[in-house]
């Protein structure tokens, strides 16, 4: 049952609430073992809902909290990050899963030829979970704009609280 303002996306044997505001973009590549959907803001911000295969994500991280702390490190050893900081970890249950949830915060140099000392700072946020159910991984994250909305992790932690992965 999604709430008033959501409308709900399914596909694949799972599903996520998102606001209907939103234009969706599936990534006609998908398949149900892995693929991409991206949820567009009217503001231009993104949410993207990725996954991918269970036994080939924990060949390469034998945790979910490894596999999410890869996620931020490869963030954090981004071409043109200036700052980073972790503002947020947390351990959430997302349809009967543990799940890792990260809010960042990455600076980075404005852009312009004569503004190089000026760095300008950009949030994220991201959820990993592991579904032994139906063997995949879920990974649901944005990287807002230096203007995004303050008070988009709340409403990211609303969408991550939506989600059935079977």
């Amino acid at each position: 049952m999604t709430s008033e303002g959501f409308d709900k996306f399914s596909v694949y044997g799972f599903s996520i609430d998102y606001p209907k505001v939103c234009r969706v973009e599936f990534n006609p590549k998908s398949r149900r073992e892995s693929g991409d959907v991206v949820f567009h803001f009217p503001d231009k911000e993104k949410l993207y809902l990725s996954w991918g295969e269970l036994e080939k994500a924990q060949k390469s991280f034998q945790t979910i909290e490894k596999q999410a702390e890869h996620g931020v490190e490869n963030l954090r050893k981004g071409g043109n990050v200036k700052d980073f900081e972790r503002v947020k970890q947390d351990t959430l249950n997302v349809n009967t899963h543990k799940a890792i949830y990260n809010h960042i915060k990455v600076g980075q140099p404005a852009p312009g030829l004569f503004s190089s000392k000026k760095i300008t700072y950009r949030q994220g946020y991201s959820c990993h979970l592991h579904c032994e159910n139906s063997s995949r991984y879920f990974v649901i994250y944005t990287i807002l704009s230096p203007n995004g909305p303050e008070d988009f992790g709340e409403l990211a932690l609303t969408i991550v609280k939506s989600f059935e992965c079977h």
